[in-house]
């Protein structure tokens, strides 16, 4: 079936020897594109290895597919959307027909329920589901960037899901299982991007056309001139889609996305019937959450010596900001649902950039108020990096010198300059000469718990360039890292103690428009859960130390980042050193 589906645009030759490597032999004049070796699985799957054919012998390791079902009737279309990913035939001409994305239909309804019963009902079952969630549209200090949020899992006859781990892409589909080796940004390239017609009736600003989403971890940077250092989660997770909830904020109303189709219809229908019975208003949440308590990384006096040593490296001119950051942590022993913490974090703490992200045994529950990068389908590209923090306080007049305080801060100023000027050279890399400009420099945003200093960096992509190239060029974020990012990013290898995970990586979607949108997985509670250590949860913060920090004021800004789930727990804070004036300078109001 599959040599069917790949002879109707390339010629293939198989063989069933499973050790075979790329050195088999071929007949004089023999030239295929690909070779397919043929076996059984040990659960009597069809499996195979495919390698480039002889003529192209860039792609490295074979690829491994197998099809759990050769009898169903969606087969073929199943191994063509596998054989698609595939790096053996990225360059074969007329390939990517045979796993074109279909057309897209969407509904609109003039309902505008709540949104928290819109996912429960849709996905509160679903074991990967992603809510890319604009908490805070009522209140954002800029006007309509986040009009739209996105629900969606990876259920449908063509949902799929995608992890990277140890090198390899795995990517299962409901009746295909393939397994990719090579950089994560690569397989990204050749999946991301499908360059359909664009969709007329999508509302305006709306980028998003089904696609993938899910989460990019830090140690990805292993692909972006960053060391290599083990994670126990993968280095990113992400499903896709092929129907979604979609939340216009600005009008106030929800639209149905699908792949056009008989399924897609069906969805659709049925969709519009059970919103049309969901209430408008947001229930009371139930009973309090399991009593968590958390521990340190790093103990407050171990975290004031990796500050000092950070601005040691900074004296011998190996950086001039360095992002460092730790963790607070609990290994769980009463198990706790990461969509009730979620419900209870969206509504203490809302932000721009919400999400909860829940993709089998890892779930991220995110209050994030930084955009990572955005991307239109017509190749605009924005960046909005956050450096400089003020706790919030009760005083309205305390509150307004603390936000003074931040807008006219030399030092704050100094840090998120220089992470403007590495996004900007991060951009320039693949943009338009002429394009890369600063929008917006050092404005004041301010939220629940904080005041933030946010800055805007736009481009526009050069028509020869990758999409994916532009993501991997800027990541991971500049924010996290320090400047200039690679020797920054050695020198946090050899102070931090454990690897971030998801913390610090991006939280998004990839749409096939070309169009994307990536927030900074901060102010974030990571859950994971391993079939034998139980539930863990982890809360990565951090801050930029430069040459005139002070120390115990660091120490007060990590409080501060962590004080929006702190308080959803009611859990005190682990990090002590100078604690009494910490707890001071990190008060907001209740």
């Amino acid at each position: 079936m599959l040599v069917q589906v790949l002879n109707s645009v390339c010629t293939a030759r198989t063989h069933t020897d499973w050790d075979a490597d790329r050195d088999l032999p071929h007949a004089p004049g023999e030239c295929p594109d690909v070779v397919l070796i043929t076996g059984r699985g040990t659960s009597g799957h069809c499996m195979l290895r495919v390698l480039p054919g002889p003529q192209d012998s860039r792609f490295g390791a074979p690829t491994e597919i197998s099809v759990l079902d050769l009898s169903h009737p969606e087969a073929p279309l199943h191994a063509a959307d596998a054989l698609a990913q595939l790096p053996a035939l990225a360059a074969v001409r007329g390939f990517g027909q045979l796993s074109a994305p279909p057309s897209l239909s969407r509904v609109s309804l003039e309902a505008y329920p709540d949104p928290e019963a819109v996912f429960h009902e849709f996905y509160g079952l679903s074991s990967h589901r992603v809510w890319l969630d604009s908490s805070n549209s009522a209140t954002d200090p800029v006007a309509g960037r986040n009009r739209y949020s996105i629900m969606a899992d990876d259920s449908g006859t063509r949902g799929m899901r995608a992890q990277h781990a140890n090198g390899v892409t795995t990517v299962e589909s409901k009746l295909v299982v393939t397994r990719i080796s090579g950089p994560f940004f690569s397989w990204l390239e050749r999946n991301w991007y499908s360059n359909p017609a664009p969709d007329p009736d999508l509302p305006s600003g709306l980028g998003f056309a089904l696609g993938w989403l899910g989460y990019l971890g830090y140690e990805l940077k292993r692909e972006c001139g960053g060391n290599a250092v083990e994670s126990p989660l993968p280095d990113a997770s992400l499903i896709h889609c092929s129907r979604a909830v979609v939340f216009d904020h600005e009008a106030r109303c929800v639209f149905l996305l699908a792949e056009a189709g008989a399924e897609g219809r069906r969805w659709c229908s049925d969709a519009a019937l059970r919103i049309g019975r969901l209430p408008s208003a947001a229930r009371r949440l139930s009973s309090g959450l399991p009593v968590v308590q958390f521990s340190g990384a790093d103990s407050g006096q171990s975290y004031l010596r990796k500050i000092a040593a950070c601005q040691d490296e900074i004296v011998q001119g190996n950086s001039y900001e360095v992002c460092l950051t730790t963790q607070i942590s609990d290994d769980l022993h009463e198990s706790l649902d990461p969509w009730d913490f979620y419900r209870r974090l969206r509504r203490a703490s809302p932000a721009p950039f919400a999400s909860f992200v829940q993709l089998g045994t890892v779930a991220i529950a995110s209050s994030s108020p930084e955009r990572f990068l955005s991307i239109t389908a017509d190749g605009q590209v924005r960046a909005e990096p956050i450096k400089g923090t003020r706790r919030r306080d009760a005083s309205p007049e305390a509150d307004r010198q603390l936000k003074h305080e931040l807008r006219t801060s030399t030092k704050d100023r100094a840090e998120n300059i220089m992470i403007v000027d590495l996004m900007r050279n991060d951009l320039s890399r693949h943009a338009q000469p002429g394009t890369v400009s600063v929008t917006r420099l050092c404005d004041v945003e301010t939220y629940t718990t904080a005041h933030q200093l946010v800055s805007t960096i736009e481009a526009e992509i050069a028509r020869d360039r990758s999409r994916a190239a532009v993501v991997a060029a800027a990541y991971p974020p500049g924010s996290m890292t320090g400047a200039p990012k690679i020797s920054s990013m050695d020198i946090l290898d050899r102070l931090e103690s454990r690897p971030r995970g998801p913390y610090s990586g991006v939280v998004g979607y990839f749409s096939p428009t070309g169009a994307a949108d990536l927030a900074v997985t901060i102010r974030s509670a990571v859950f994971s859960t391993h079939p034998t250590d139980g539930q863990r949860l982890s809360v990565g913060i951090g801050g930029a130390i430069t040459a005139d920090s002070d120390p115990d004021d660091e120490l007060a800004e990590i409080h501060t980042k962590a004080t929006a789930i702190l308080r959803v727990f009611g859990a005190p804070f682990p990090i002590s050193a100078h604690a009494g004036q910490v707890r001071a300078r990190a008060t907001v109001p209740p």
